[in-house]
């Protein structure tokens, strides 16, 4: 039987915090595949993303 192998770098979730995104602003604009999509907190300190 062969040991498992490590979990390749594309197979591990990444983590960021919104804090590391939002740098202290309430909404941000996010650029994909040429379309820009807003994620912004809520007052009930929700996020909601929308293009």
């Amino acid at each position: 039987m062969t040991p498992p192998s490590e979990p390749r770098a594309a197979d591990v979730e990444r983590q960021v915090p919104s804090a590391a995104l939002f740098q202290g602003r309430r909404e941000i604009v996010i650029v994909h595949h040429g379309q820009e999509y807003r994620l912004r907190i809520t007052r009930a300190d929700k996020l909601i993303l929308t293009k």
